[in-house]
């Protein structure tokens, strides 16, 4: 019973490393910076970004490989799903 427990957290924390890396990747350290900021300065409150805080966003965020990040998590979240669903 306790291996099923840790299980869970191991998979979050393999997927925010592979998440980390991808952004230190992806973005220079004045964007994400920049992204600190912005969330810092509107408390993690999505309406209180300002309209054009969240351009800056936009754009930040357009530079982000989606397609490879996928990919990088497909194996963690594969994992997961194997072990839920029907019993056969």
């Amino acid at each position: 019973m306790t291996r099923l427990r840790v299980l869970p957290w191991l998979l979050l924390f393999e997927a925010a490393r592979t998440l980390q890396a991808h952004l230190t990747d992806n973005l220079s350290p004045d964007d994400r910076r920049r992204v600190v900021r912005i969330v810092r300065d509107a408390k993690g409150d999505p309406r209180k970004v300002a309209r054009r805080d969240r351009e800056e966003l936009r754009s930040i965020a357009a530079k982000l490989d989606l397609m490879t990040l996928g990919r990088d998590m497909l194996p963690i979240f594969g994992r997961a799903a194997r072990g839920r669903g029907r019993k056969r």
